[in-house]
């Protein structure tokens, strides 16, 4: 019930928003919003409502400018969230799971004002330059050399064009898209996304020296087909929730908080120490 009242929020707002929205900086709302950490959760639309409730709220386990990357962690992991979400109804799940593996773990709001819910509203080049920011802000908070990202949605394509346009390959080892915005979709269409898209893609839609996971599911609303989630370019690995688990059925909204994209973030995260997947 709790995913089906934030699916048919997002929906709507999708229909009555402009994905042209200008956008703020992303470091003054970061810092108005690290002061107010919510609870865990176990679906999108229980931590919606809870943003909703609480503006301001970032995921459990997040933007902790004491924490020190372990040896077996080195990278610190940033989420990225989806267009119409923010990082609390984004990660409330997947950040506080993260944070109890020894990651890092940093949550990144942008594309809306402070206190507003409903973010990641401008065009991508500019979400990339408020990630950059963040990222750079990451770094030096932690000492890192580079950072892993995860991103959802329009939160996969935000990464990808950090690091092709605005030097963010050196910087990122790797980007996991859970059901990412990569190429142009039929849910929702927008020319203005679609000529982004089209300019990200061009010649090829992978970077060097940077890997990539995308975790798709059959399901997907948004997203149509869930095969524009897919990359094609060399250092890419595109995943089908259902060719893993036959059974699963995580949407675009449900998929931040299935624990099958789970298990299959963490092992992207660490192939080395990858655990058998349990449906």
């Amino acid at each position: 019930m709790g995913d089906m009242v934030g699916r048919l929020a997002l929906v709507g707002l999708i229909a009555a928003c402009s994905i042209a929205t200008a956008a703020p900086t992303a470091g003054a709302e970061q810092r108005a919003a690290e002061a107010t950490t919510g609870p865990p959760q176990s679906t999108f639309g229980a931590a919606l409502a809870y943003s909703l409730a609480h503006p301001g709220v970032v995921p459990a386990g997040t933007n902790d400018v004491d924490c020190v990357p372990t040896p077996a962690h080195p990278e610190p992991v940033v989420l990225v969230h989806g267009f119409l979400e923010n990082s609390y109804a984004n990660w409330a799940g997947l950040a506080p799971a993260l944070k109890a593996e020894g990651y890092c773990v940093f949550a990144l709001d942008y594309g809306a004002p402070p206190g507003e819910p409903f973010k990641a509203r401008g065009p991508i080049p500019d979400a990339a330059g408020e990630l950059a920011a963040f990222v750079d802000t990451v770094l030096a908070e932690t000492g890192a050399e580079r950072v892993s990202i995860v991103g959802h949605s329009k939160g996969g394509a935000v990464p990808r064009w950090y690091v092709r346009f605005l030097g963010g390959a050196d910087k990122t080892s790797r980007i996991v898209g859970l059901a990412p915005a990569n190429y142009p979709s039929l849910g929702p269409p927008s020319v203005a996304q679609d000529a982004v898209l089209a300019e990200l893609n061009a010649g090829s839609d992978t970077v060097e020296g940077v890997s990539y996971t995308v975790v798709a599911t059959r399901y997907d609303q948004m997203i149509i087909p869930y095969t524009a989630s897919f990359l094609t370019g060399p250092g890419a690995q595109n995943i089908l929730l259902q060719d893993v688990c036959p059974a699963n059925t995580a949407d675009h909204v449900s998929i931040p908080y299935d624990p099958v994209a789970e298990q299959l973030v963490l092992a992207a995260l660490d192939p080395a120490g990858a655990r058998p997947v349990v449906c």
